[in-house]
């Protein structure tokens, strides 16, 4: 009986140009390259460009100077920013978002929702959405109205095991309560664009990611895709190995966020740290260990990275 071929790690590189990289984006870049090169797989850069509003141009320039600088190389995706304009920004596939609205539309599950911002914060339900526009039954297309995804109480999604469970800072399988940890969320804005979670998914399946790391934060985002794909009867992306790896935070203990003004462009982190400082303050943060000496180059980083999991 002959056996059955492994299948090749595609993963995917996703920055979002609405600030610039921060220090624990920098460590996901690398752990993404690393779990594909340690596999011989490969990598994919993907812009996610789609809220053009809080693109910033000098946002762009500065994923591909950060990416550079830590000696990171990808197998498709724009190489200038003037390739993803051209030919790889998330606005050149609103159609292939659009077709997975129309068939979670076509599930009976997508509600019309017209709650301002503002009335969900003073309900306190700006990040969980109980369905308060559902029962309502609103026509879809009218304006001024968001779409979102029906999620019922007690929703429980759980997410596969991860490929490399070797190290402590590796999140192992779970079960995310979808319906607490977000409810109702938005597939469709109020400006008839696509929402993240949508255009992430769409993105997905689209390029045949199969692995995919993302930090402990994402979690709920990974149940909500999984939720999506699930309604929209898409069985593959139910397939994809996720690692979830816990958060680099402040010494105050707050997660870094580009929100939070941890973030710089390269130019300012070139004049405190060096690739190499870098390569061993991850390392240390991946295997909690101060081993680390001989890591000098991304090639040391990914001998050692391999040799971890033997």
């Amino acid at each position: 009986m002959e056996a059955t071929k492994e299948r090749q790690i595609i993963t995917r590189i996703a920055p979002t140009p609405s600030g610039y990289p921060h220090l624990g984006n920098a460590f996901n870049f690398l752990l993404t390259w690393l779990t594909a090169r340690a596999a011989n797989g490969k990598v994919i850069l993907r812009i996610d460009d789609l809220d053009q509003q809080r693109m910033r141009p000098e946002y762009v320039e500065d994923i591909f100077r950060t990416l550079e600088w830590l000696g990171i190389d990808w197998d498709e995706g724009p190489q200038t920013p003037d390739e993803l304009t051209n030919t790889w920004s998330q606005t050149h596939r609103l159609d292939l978002y659009h077709q997975l609205i129309d068939q979670l539309i076509a599930s009976t599950k997508v509600y019309a929702c017209t709650c301002s911002r503002k009335s969900l914060s003073e309900k306190g339900s700006q990040n969980h959405y109980p369905n308060i526009c559902y029962p309502k039954q609103l026509p879809l297309n009218g304006n001024n109205r968001a779409l979102r995804l029906y999620v019922p109480e007690g929703t429980s999604i759980p997410i596969p095991g991860n490929m490399n469970p070797q190290t402590p800072v590796i999140l192992g399988n779970g079960n995310i309560d979808l319906y607490n940890s977000m409810g109702g969320f938005v597939i469709r804005r109020k400006d008839k664009q696509p929402a993240y979670q949508v255009a992430s998914l769409a993105d997905d399946i689209h390029f045949g990611v199969n692995t995919i790391v993302r930090g402990q934060g994402l979690m709920p985002s990974t149940a909500a895709q999984l939720y999506i794909a699930e309604v929209a009867g898409n069985k593959s992306f139910k397939q994809t190995q996720f690692i979830h790896h816990s958060l680099l935070k402040k010494t105050s203990g707050e997660k870094l966020s580009k929100s939070t003004g941890n973030a710089a462009p390269l130019s300012l982190l070139e004049h405190y740290i060096t690739p190499t400082k870098l390569y061993q303050h991850f390392a240390k943060w991946l295997w909690a260990t101060d081993s680390y000496q001989h890591i000098i180059s991304i090639e040391d980083l990914l001998k050692h990275f391999i040799a971890s999991k033997n």
